[in-house]
């Protein structure tokens, strides 16, 4: 245990103070009474405070509790319900699939005969929706949708209404018709005109074809028309007034087989698919066909002359190789040496031959280039070709067609210009070595004929 010792010192300076302290009281006012009091009533109010809170907690504890109470009686009632209403639905489930049951065995066949009508509808709608005939009879679209989307048992007018539409189209694919509707241009710009149905097959606006696009339900224009001979027969239909029979380049697909005509490339467009390459093969074509052309013609006149010539053999005309070879032999005729006169005769001659020949290597030449021209172009569009596949590959046949089709246009340019130049070049050079050869045997029956008039004179 701890000792406990005193201070007398100190204790006797408290009893001192504490003597001065009682002394005091009456002296000046006690300030430690006044906190005393203080806190004391400080006290009781806070110890009031508590116990009003701790009512008002009791108070809210109890209105809780019954709250509780009452929701968990709502709870237990709804749990209730719940079970009535999954009785109630598994009973329902019962009935209707007894329901069911019973409907299926009573409308026995009207189930196929549902099946099939639907399936029936469906399939006439598409026929429909594409069909031409439509657009002359555009209220068939809302009826037959009506009828495709049916969810019940058809009705007999509903059926017979299936089967009329049926029979109209049938009816209509074997007519052709007249009738005012809307057509749109390649353009965009819209008007209204009489168009010719043929069928199902076509339908025209005066020498234009036109195509119906099902999706926009409108009648357009063909942005590229087919040739004019195709064109003609449908501007003789559209302008017939009937009763008499006009030809007509029906399109049995549809349209399909016309639109791919009209977007194969026309001859212009194939020409350029060339480009520089197949240009000069035809700038090499033209000259050719001009130095056929001047030399046939050239030919000709000759050849028309000398047979001028040929019936009037005493007056020789210096228009004509022959005159001017029956000239020359007259003018030397006096001469005795047949040398000379041959020799005469032969300077005449190796002249005309020489303009019957003129323009026919160049014919050839041109011939033997034109080949080598577009095989050139099939060099240069190749390498065009293998540059699209190096830059963008092999998934494009697009980019890749360019280079091809110049490497085909220009091998095609190429024969089509070196086939007529070689024949030409053929055709030329027999007709001038027969106009030659006849010149020749001219000549040298006239050296023959003054021989004979020498050896006489002598004998």
């Amino acid at each position: 245990m701890k000792k406990i010792s005193f201070n007398y010192a100190g204790l006797s300076r408290a009893s001192l103070l504490g003597l001065s302290l009682f002394i005091s009281p009456n002296l000046q006012a006690d300030p430690l009474k006044d906190l005393y009091l203080q806190v004391s009533q400080e006290v009781s109010e806070e110890a009031n405070h508590n116990s009003e809170r701790e009512k008002k907690f009791k108070a809210a504890a109890g209105e809780q509790k019954a709250m509780l109470a009452e929701v968990q009686t709502e709870l237990a009632r709804q749990e209730q319900l719940r079970e009535e209403m999954q009785q109630t639905f598994d009973l329902n489930e019962t009935q209707l699939a007894d329901l069911s049951t019973q409907l299926d065995r009573r409308t026995g066949n009207l189930g196929e005969l549902f099946g099939v009508f639907r399936q029936m509808a469906g399939d006439t709608e598409k026929l429909l929706f594409d069909s031409l005939i439509s657009i002359e009879y555009p209220e068939r679209k809302a009826q037959i949708e009506a009828l495709a989307a049916t969810t019940e048992v058809p009705t007999i007018a509903q059926m017979q209404q299936l089967w009329a539409m049926s029979l109209q189209e049938i009816s209509e694919s074997a007519g052709v018709t007249r009738f005012n509707t809307e057509v749109v241009k390649p353009s965009g710009e819209a008007y209204t005109a009489e168009v010719t149905r043929i069928g199902t097959f076509n339908i025209i606006s005066e020498d234009k074809y036109l195509n119906y696009s099902s999706d926009t339900q409108q009648l357009v224009e063909l942005a590229r028309q087919p040739d004019s001979s195709l064109r003609s027969t449908a501007g003789d239909l559209s302008q017939t007034s009937g009763g008499t029979p006009v030809g007509f380049a029906l399109d049995p697909s549809r349209g399909a087989l016309l639109g791919l005509l009209v977007q194969s490339p026309s001859l212009v467009e194939r020409v350029q698919q060339g480009k520089s390459v197949g240009y000069a093969i035809i700038a090499v074509g033209i000259f050719g066909l001009l130095v056929v052309i001047e030399r046939l013609i050239k030919l000709a006149s000759i050849s028309k002359k000398m047979a001028k010539q040929r019936k009037d053999m005493e007056h020789p005309s210096d228009d004509n190789p022959l005159g001017r070879m029956l000239l020359a032999y007259y003018e030397n005729k006096h001469l005795q040496d047949l040398d000379v006169i041959g020799k005469k005769l032969e300077e005449v001659v190796f002249k005309d031959l020489a303009e019957f020949r003129r323009g026919l290597a160049t014919v050839k030449v041109l011939a033997a280039i034109a080949p080598l021209m577009g095989l050139l172009g099939t060099v240069t569009g190749m390498i065009g070709t293998f540059q699209a596949i190096t830059l963008f590959g092999t998934g494009d046949p697009k980019l890749m067609a360019g280079g091809i089709s110049q490497a085909l246009i220009t091998t095609v340019e190429g024969l089509c210009v070196a086939i007529p130049l070689l024949l030409a070049s053929t055709i030329l050079s027999s007709r001038a070595q027969q106009m030659s050869k006849e010149v020749g045997e001219q000549a040298t029956g006239m050296v023959a004929q003054k021989a004979v008039d020498i050896a006489s004179a002598k004998a």
